[in-house]
């Protein structure tokens, strides 16, 4: 955790329908003041990147940068945070990647698999719909809370590396793997 920078990162696809990465966008413009001292990486390409950069720089936004197609391991090695908005996952892997890193996800959560890999408060952030919809100001009050307590985020990043070897290790899949073909009644 020595290596961690003040960086939020989002690691996927540039794409309206699923991810809504404007979503981030948004809510970096209501901590960007509060926090100079950070950055937010987008690490991702796709067809809603032109319209994405557009809007960061309609909202004069700073310390954002647009990484284009990358191997995350490096920013998941420095950054502090990831933040997923997207309106539907099935299972994300990001998520399991990043907190083998300790990264702690800040997740909207918009889909039931969001529960099965993160614990609220102890190794990631869970953001719940209000009223069925995405609210901007809930996921930057999310982040503001862990980006104002550097102790919780690094509890929680040590929480979130336990998870990832616990129930997402190479060893902890075969195991289930093991488990379910002998549970088999064949």
């Amino acid at each position: 955790l020595e290596n961690k920078q003040k960086e939020v990162i989002y690691v996927g696809r540039l794409d309206y329908m699923q991810k809504r990465v404007y979503r981030i966008i948004d809510t970096w413009k209501l901590l960007q003041e509060k926090y100079p001292d950070w950055k937010l990486s987008i690490i991702g390409v796709g067809e809603e990147e032109e319209s994405l950069k557009k809007q960061v720089s309609s909202l004069n936004l700073k310390n954002i940068s647009f990484e284009g197609y990358q191997k995350p391991n490096e920013y998941y090695k420095r950054a502090s945070l990831l933040v997923l908005a997207s309106e539907f996952e099935g299972f994300p892997l990001v998520l399991a990647e990043c907190m083998s890193f300790g990264v702690v996800p800040v997740v909207y959560a918009s889909y039931p698999a969001v529960y099965d890999i993160i614990r609220d408060d102890e190794n990631g952030k869970i953001v719940n719909p209000e009223n069925g919809l995405f609210v901007t100001e809930l996921m930057a009050k999310a982040l503001d809370n862990l980006m104002n307590d550097e102790k919780k985020r690094n509890n929680m990043a040590k929480s979130a590396i336990e998870t990832a070897i616990k129930d997402f290790s190479i060893d902890a899949i075969y195991r289930q793997w093991i488990d379910l073909f002998n549970n088999l009644n064949i």
